[in-house]
């Protein structure tokens, strides 16, 4: 029996190196997660032991050396040197930013933007959305409106390239032929055609407005903004009537994406709190697209696909079988939020969702994601005013 050949460590590539090892990409992700996961488990510890004022509040330690600190006990510098291990071997594998080259280069592998796309494409959204009418308007003005359309607008978390900012921004040419019509002159009989006429419009191949954000942004069009900072849409507890007016930043959005960020989130009770919050962004109607390591699902002690669909469904979230998908590597999830005015009697709750339970045991159940959810948060209540 041949010997099982043992994992090779990561050299720390020079700063201006291109990823271009599929091999080497799943390696920094994989490490990535699991360091992560680690340095959230120490700076947790820590903090409890007392050591927060040497944590700033983005969790970094405000000075490396603490072993001459008086005010320290022995413990507390153990944990302190425990959060640093955890930083060093995130720098051993080019921290952060390799794991953004390495993320671009999956994507390019398997382009989720193009999944997007095909999905809006498929159920006529990227011809933009009918505006809303009032009911109390004319029957002549309802027609006039129901050929006036809008942008979807479309907030990408987690974005690690442009290629839905791109596509927002494609452009075409059209020619417009205007032809007079033919008039018959009746006393002689004669025809009389006018001249044919064309322009050339340039105008958008797709009618998207997409706010692409991430915490560390790697493009100028990225804006660098944390998805738990998002204000939420604009409220109103007494109507429901639609506005075009408000500020584009605190309008409720037509599309979510959310591809392999929830797995990327430290806790299981924030990556609840941020399936409830797509949720809360989203207007009645709207979709969110989730994608996440199949491994999550599978191979989780505390999470399957039944759950995990579960969960979604606490939240409150319809999942749209016929258009999720599976690959080898890859679950895809689209979800979309109730057109009902009181939401809440959508979501199934069970008590059970407040905790993480180990589901799985075995050997092959080495991974640990899981997600819990608060059940005050998810039934909050809010009517929105959506433009």
């Amino acid at each position: 029996m041949a010997k099982k050949r043992k994992p090779q460590p990561l050299v720390t590539p020079p700063q201006s190196s291109a990823l271009r090892s599929r091999k080497r990409a799943r390696q920094v992700t994989t490490l990535f997660h699991k360091y992560t996961q680690e340095r959230d488990a120490a700076v947790a510890k820590a903090k409890a032991a007392g050591c927060s004022n040497c944590i700033d509040d983005d969790d970094t330690i405000k000075d490396s050396n603490h072993k001459e600190d008086s005010t320290l006990s022995p413990h507390q510098i153990q944990l302190l040197a425990e959060i640093k291990k955890w930083d060093d071997k995130l720098s051993e594998i080019g921290g952060r930013e390799e794991y953004q080259r390495a993320s671009q280069m999956n994507t390019s592998l398997f382009s989720t933007s193009k999944w997007v796309l095909g999905i809006l494409g498929r159920i006529g959204w990227l011809d933009g959305l009918p505006l809303s009418s009032d009911d109390t308007t004319s029957e002549k003005k309802k027609k006039k409106e129901k050929r006036q359309r809008r942008n979807i607008r479309l907030l990408e978390v987690g974005a690690i390239n442009t290629q839905l900012l791109d596509a927002s921004e494609r452009t075409r040419i059209r020619t417009n032929h205007t032809s007079s019509d033919t008039r018959q002159q009746d006393s002689n009989n004669k025809m009389k055609k006018e001249g044919n006429e064309s322009t050339n419009q340039t105008e958008r191949v797709y009618h998207l407005d997409v706010k692409a954000i991430d915490i560390r942004s790697t493009d100028p069009r990225i804006q660098q903004l944390d998805f738990f900072d998002l204000p939420l849409p604009n409220c109103n507890f007494d109507t429901a009537t639609f506005s075009t007016t408000s500020n584009q930043q605190q309008q409720a959005y037509d599309v979510i994406v959310n591809s392999m960020v929830i797995n990327c989130v430290t806790t299981p009770a924030k990556r609840g709190s941020m399936l409830h919050l797509c949720y809360k962004q989203l207007r009645p109607g709207g979709m969110c697209f989730i994608t996440l390591p199949k491994l999550c699902l599978i191979q989780s002690k505390f999470m399957t696909k039944s759950y995990f669909e579960e969960i979604l469904k606490a939240v409150g979230f319809e999942i749209m079988e016929d258009m999720g998908r599976e690959s080898p590597k890859i679950s895809f999830f689209v979800l979309k939020r109730p057109k009902v005015e009181d939401d809440d009697m959508n979501k199934i709750w069970n008590d059970k969702f407040t905790k993480t339970t180990t589901i799985n045991r075995g050997k092959k159940f080495r991974n640990t994601f899981a997600v819990t959810l608060n059940k005050e948060e998810v039934y909050i209540s809010l009517k929105y005013v959506y433009p």
